[in-house]
């Protein structure tokens, strides 16, 4: 039963990753790392001796749970990767916001008016 449920798990989010991605809600750098997650999820659905037969060839004496630590890692990344490029972002945001500063400022003494506050 088990494995029906991640086969037909990993077919719902593999649609749903399609349809995100190409109605532009999720940018396809963000996608290769989910499409990775719906694969692995999948594949145990439709091929969990894949699992059993790695998990025996690691020395995991209980196959199910090398599911559960490539879960648990693959979030651990996912979250390093958002906070790396949120960080990124801030650090853009915050040359954006200086720039626009000094055109303001250049423009306030192109024409002689003040700048503009927000």
């Amino acid at each position: 039963m088990i494995t029906l449920l991640s086969a037909l798990f990993g077919l719902f989010f593999a649609a749903l990753l399609l349809y995100l991605v190409r109605r532009d809600h999720l940018h396809i750098s963000h996608g290769l790392g989910w499409t990775l997650a719906i694969v692995m999820s999948a594949m145990l659905g439709f091929a969990p001796r894949i699992f059993d037969t790695v998990a025996e060839g690691l020395g995991v004496s209980y196959a199910p749970i090398l599911g559960v630590a490539l879960a648990i890692a693959t979030l651990i990344t996912k979250a390093l990767l958002t906070d790396i490029e949120i960080s990124k972002l801030r650090v853009r945001h915050q040359r954006l916001v200086q720039k626009v500063a000094l055109l303001e400022a250049q423009l306030g003494e192109t024409t002689g008016r003040a700048p503009i506050d927000d």
